[in-house]
């Protein structure tokens, strides 16, 4: 306990501890902070500047109500086919199609040959001759497909700010698919092939969160108001946004607190306590692991408090029954992990080189992992960083609790395997079994494939 509390003392004396804290402050006050304000002003009639397409989410909804909000769904193939089309002839006429891959965006153009076979896709699907899509009337396309608004006029007052005139709605829109649903998704999933990059408008999921849009009605509104209330005790889809921004900074900045804590050794006055004989290497490697996911932990749920004693105060406010330990809950089965499995591999790494190069593995699986996890929805085994982009969709949880659980237990195992090599690999050195130059050629011969296994004599 004694070296644990010694190794926490350490860090948080560091310059790279609070470095970390910056990083970590500043990600939750960009995404985070005031969120949970904003919505309890707006479910006390306080409407935000900024509604976007969602309404109140602590808000009961009446059936008197003129709007419930929007859904994501293929409940209207036709607005998903429109939405998508509409997309299609604007990229193609500029031969650039905007796709993402490993969630960063790169605009693709097409040689000829693809640029004519995506032409000849856009008049099979629309029914229309080059020339006539050259030509298109300005109701071809109705004002709204989904993401895409289109607008009469725009005009900004002296303030600065915009307001918009939309277009008639009522004029009649000139696009009806000529092909049938399942005909247009094979399509899509040709122009995916087509344009060779991750993340185009064209795969099945984007086609649903771009074009998919459409108003809930009062029974999907109420169901999900009740899910708030009811299933998450109000505080569990705060707690998951948090959850969210907080995850994308620890699948990656621990590393550096981690790497500088060891490095700093060989030329600080810790290097005698490495190998001093008294303190085993695991004791030695765990206190200090402990210690540096401890420190990680804490201002993580510190921070939580902001959007917490609102929602506490709200709670009673009302008389609604309020999950008090939600944040906490999600911390520790959420982020914890995470923060686990960083620590981890680097500590094993720092300790197997003696050198910083865990930043770099770590920043290749955060770079890889985020590029290839969607927003909500997308756990895999291996992810690293938990998505869940919206104070909604207490159901996508429910649905992906198994997988999550799995993925969460294979992160802590695997944060226990990497802690064991690293005991291991500082007992060989100060055994002088091996050293550090030794562990070092070792580790870089492995990976250029050079080592050779040589039968014993």
């Amino acid at each position: 306990m004694k070296l644990y509390l010694k190794e926490c003392q350490r860090m948080a004396a560091s310059i790279i501890f609070y470095l970390f804290l910056a990083v970590l402050a500043v990600n939750w006050f960009w995404n985070f902070q005031g969120v949970t304000q904003t919505e309890i002003d707006w479910a006390e009639g306080i409407e935000p500047a900024d509604t976007g397409f969602d309404r109140a989410l602590l808000s009961e909804p009446s059936p008197d109500d003129e709007y419930f909000g929007s859904k994501n769904s293929e409940d209207d193939p036709e607005a998903i086919m429109t939405g998508a089309v509409r997309a299609l002839i604007s990229e193609y006429e500029s031969n650039s199609y905007a796709t993402y891959p490993l969630g960063y965006y790169k605009a693709v153009s097409l040689d000829d040959d693809e640029q004519r076979r995506v032409l000849e896709i856009i008049l099979e699907i629309t029914g229309l001759t080059e020339e006539e899509l050259k030509d298109l009337p300005e109701d071809y396309f109705p004002a709204v497909t989904g993401t895409i608004i289109s607008f009469d006029e725009m005009t900004e007052d002296e303030d600065g700010n915009l307001s918009y005139e939309m277009k008639d709605e009522d004029v009649s829109q000139g696009f009806i698919s000529q092909v049938s649903y399942s005909r247009f998704k094979e399509l899509m999933l040709e122009m995916e092939e087509i344009i060779g990059e991750d993340g185009s408008q064209y795969s099945e999921e984007m086609m649903i969160t771009y074009f998919g849009l459409s108003e809930m009605t009062y029974e999907e509104a109420y169901e999900e108001y009740i899910q708030t209330i009811e299933n998450d005790k109000v505080t569990g889809g705060f707690a998951r946004l948090f959850c969210d921004y907080m995850g994308m900074v620890l699948g990656l900045f621990p590393v550096f607190i981690v790497v500088i804590m060891w490095i700093s050794d060989r030329s600080g006055n810790a290097q005698y306590l490495i190998f001093a004989k008294k303190v085993s290497s695991l004791k030695l490697v765990t206190s200090r692991y402990l210690a540096s996911v401890t420190m990680i932990l804490i201002p993580v749920i510190l921070l939580s408090f902001e959007s917490l004693i609102p929602l506490v105060g709200y709670g009673l406010k009302v008389g609604v029954s309020i999950d008090g330990f939600a944040f906490i809950k999600y911390i520790l089965w959420w982020l914890l992990p995470t923060i686990m499995a960083v620590c981890a591999v680097g500590t094993f790494f720092t300790i197997l080189t003696d050198t910083p190069i865990a930043v770099i593995f770590q920043a290749l699986w955060w770079i890889v992992d985020i590029g290839v996890t969607g927003l909500s929805g997308d756990t895999g085994l291996f992810t690293l960083i938990i998505r869940h982009n919206t104070l909604r969709g207490y159901e996508i949880i429910q649905e992906d609790m198994g997988i999550i659980w799995a993925n969460r237990l294979i992160m802590i195992c695997i944060s226990g395997i990497f802690v064991i090599l690293s005991s291991w690999v500082l007992s060989e050195k100060r055994k002088g079994v091996i050293n550090a130059r030794d562990m070092h050629d070792r580790f870089w011969k492995g990976l250029k494939g050079e080592l050779r296994y040589k039968p014993a004599k």
